[in-house]
C-alpha cells in the first residue's frame, strides 16, 4: 500500500560567500524526486547560523537526505545532531562524495540509516519507492546500511547514468533562487549581477593526485547534448534573468567538435550570455577558443599548480610548462581574459620550483591569479601518499578550512607556506583587480559595497593585518557583505513539490 511521504534534501554549508553557489546534486535528485510524484523540499542549511532548521523541523519529514562533503563534516555533523534529536521515526540518508569514498566512517559518524555511494538521482528515488510502498529496500544498489544484527552492508555498486539528457532539469525553483544571484558573482576577478553555475559532464580522464571527483563520476566522461544544456541556459535567463552562467565541469574544453557545436548554436539561436569555464592547457587550440570567444565567453580558468616540471610530474597534471604557455599564448592571442590557479607545499616542491612557479605566473600573465595549499581529500592519491610518508602536519585542519590553511608538511612548514602564498598574492595584487579599479562602472559598484557594508570593510581590515594579502581583505569583506544581504532569509522556497 503505497503512502506519501515528505522528504528533505539537506545540504550544510560552512562559509557564507558559498550561498551564491547552490548544490547542483541535491537540485537534480530533487528533481527526478519530484518528477517522479514524490513532495521535496531542499533545505540548503545557511552557514553562520540555524535559520533554516526550524523549518526543516516543521516540516516533518519521513526522509532526510543529506549531501556531505569532506570540508564540511562538522557542520553535517552538528545538524545531523539537532534532526535525531528533534524528529522521530524518519529514514536518515546520506550521500556525496565524502560518503562515496568513506561509507564505513560516514554512516557511523552521522548515525545515518543509509549512506549513498556513488551517483545518487537513482539511488535515492528507489530507497524512495521502497519506503513509499513498504517494501524492502537492502537489494538497492549503491548502497551502505546496518542489517539487523549491526553488520555493515554494501550492495551492488550502481552504474554510472549514461544518458545525462534523460534527468530533468535541476530544481532551482525548491530554492529561494534569488537569494544566490548577489553580485559580483561566482567568477572569480569578473563582476556579474546575476550569475549561476551549470554542469553540462560527469567525469574526468586525468590522474591529478589531489581530486576527487573521479570518486564520484568516474573517469570516463558523460555529456549532455548541447541542446540539452541551451534549453538550461534558456531557461535560466527566462526565468531568473540570468546573465553569466559557470559551467563547473572538470574540463569544459574535452571534446573540441562538442564545444565547437555549443559555440555554433548558441550564435545561432542568439543566446545572449556571458560565460566561463574550466580547460585544461592540453585542451587549447586556437580554432575553439575564437569560437568560444565569439560565443560569448568572459573568462577562461586554468589550473596552472605549479611552474616546476618537476612538480607537475609528481602531481600527474599531465602538463608542462610549455604546454601552459602554450595555452596562455594562444588565450591571449584571441583576446580571452584568464584566470590561473596555483598550489602550493607540493611532494618534490623546493625553493627553486616555488621561484619556478613565480616566474611562470608572470610570462603568462594572466588576468587575475589565485594561489591554495595543496590539500588531501580522502580517496584521492595524495592523501594515501600523505598517510604513508606521515605529511599531515595538522589533523584538526582535515575538515577545517581546506586549501587556506597548509594541512601537509612536505618539505616546507606551515609559516613558510603562509608566507610564500603571501608574497605570491602581492605579487599579482595589481593584475587581480586593477581592472575592477580602472572601470569606472565597476568601481562605482564597489566603492558603493564597501561604504554600505562598513562591518565588511572592518572585518576585511582585520583578516588583512593577519596575512597582509588583499585578496584575503576582499574574501572576507564579501563574506560579510553575502551574510548581510540575506540576513533574515531562508534559502528554502515556501512552495514546491506536491503543495503547488
Amino acid at each position: 500500500m503505497k503512502r506519501d511521504i515528505k522528504i528533505a534534501l539537506v545540504n550544510p554549508r560552512i562559509e557564507s560567500y558559498s550561498s551564491t553557489i547552490p548544490s547542483m546534486g541535491l537540485l537534480w535528485i530533487a528533481a527526478v524526486l519530484e518528477k517522479n510524484g514524490f513532495q521535496v523540499k531542499v533545505f540548503d542549511i545557511y552557514p553562520r547560523d540555524d535559520r533554516d532548521i526550524p523549518a526543516l523541523l516543521s516540516y516533518a519529514p519521513d526522509v532526510v537526505g543529506m549531501t556531505v562533503l569532506t570540508e564540511y563534516w562538522s557542520r553535517a555533523k552538528y545538524i545531523a545532531e539537532i534532526i535525531q534529536k528533534k524528529l522521530t521515526d524518519f529514514t536518515f540518508i546520506i550521500g556525496g562524495v565524502h560518503v562515496t569514498v568513506l561509507p564505513e566512517e560516514s554512516l557511523n559518524g552521522l548515525n545515518a540509516h543509509v549512506g549513498v555511494i556513488g551517483e545518487g538521482e537513482y539511488t535515492l528515488l528507489e530507497l524512495c519507492r521502497h519506503l513509499a510502498n513498504g517494501t524492502d529496500w537492502y537489494n538497492t544498489h549503491g548502497i551502505i546500511f546496518r542489517d539487523m544484527v549491526g553488520s555493515v552492508v554494501y550492495t551492488t555498486p550502481r552504474e554510472y547514468i549514461k544518458d545525462l539528457d534523460e534527468l530533468p532539469m535541476p530544481a532551482r525553483h525548491l530554492l529561494s533562487f534569488e537569494n544566490y544571484l548577489i553580485p559580483p558573482g561566482i567568477i572569480r576577478g569578473y563582476w556579474s549581477e546575476r550569475s549561476t553555475t551549470i554542469m553540462t559532464s560527469r567525469g574526468c580522464p586525468f590522474d591529478c593526485i589531489w581530486c576527487g571527483s573521479m570518486c564520484t563520476f568516474g573517469k570516463k566522461v558523460r555529456y549532455r547534448s548541447v541542446d540539452n544544456v541551451l534549453e538550461e541556459i534558456e531557461s535560466l535567463m527566462r526565468d531568473y534573468s540570468i546573465d553569466t552562467v559557470w559551467f563547473c565541469d572538470d574540463t569544459f574544453t574535452l571534446d573540441k567538435s562538442r564545444v565547437l557545436e555549443f559555440c555554433e548554436k548558441i550564435i545561432r539561436r542568439k543566446i545572449n550570455i556571458n560565460w566561463g569555464c574550466q580547460a585544461h592547457v592540453s585542451t587549447a587550440d586556437e580554432e575553439m577558443f575564437s569560437a568560444m570567444k565569439k560565443a560569448g565567453l568572459c573568462q577562461l580558468d586554468f589550473g596552472v599548480e605549479s611552474g616546476s616540471d618537476r612538480v607537475l610530474r609528481a602531481l600527474k597534471k599531465n602538463a608542462d610548462c610549455s604546454s601552459i604557455k602554450r595555452a596562455f599564448k594562444i588565450a591571449k592571442k584571441v583576446r580571452i581574459r584568464t584566470m590561473a590557479s596555483f598550489m602550493f607545499g607540493c611532494p618534490g616542491e623546493k625553493e627553486r620550483d616555488v621561484e619556478a612557479t613565480f616566474a611562470l605566473a608572470k610570462k603568462i600573465a594572466p588576468d587575475f591569479v589565485s594561489s591554495f595549499f595543496l590539500t588531501p581529500y580522502p580517496g584521492t592519491e595524495l592523501m594515501r601518499m600523505a598517510k604513508e610518508n606521515n605529511w599531515i602536519a595538522d589533523r584538526e585542519r582535515q575538515t577545517h578550512g581546506l586549501k587556506k590553511c597548509p594541512m601537509l608538511k612536505v618539505y616546507f612548514r606551515a609559516e613558510e607556506l603562509l608566507d610564500i602564498r603571501r608574497r605570491f598574492q602581492k605579487a599579482f595584487v595589481f593584475r587581480n583587480f586593477s581592472k575592477i579599479a580602472f572601470n569606472p562602472f565597476y568601481l562605482f559598484k564597489m566603492v558603493l559595497l564597501l561604504c554600505r557594508y562598513p562591518g565588511g570593510v572592518l572585518k576585511g581590515i582585520q583578516t588583512f593585518m593577519r596575512t597582509f594579502v588583499f585578496d584575503d581583505f576582499v574574501f572576507e569583506f564579501l563574506n560579510y557583505y553575502i551574510e548581510k544581504k540575506t540576513v533574515g532569509k531562508s534559502t528554502a522556497c515556501h512552495i514546491t513539490g506536491s503543495d503547488k
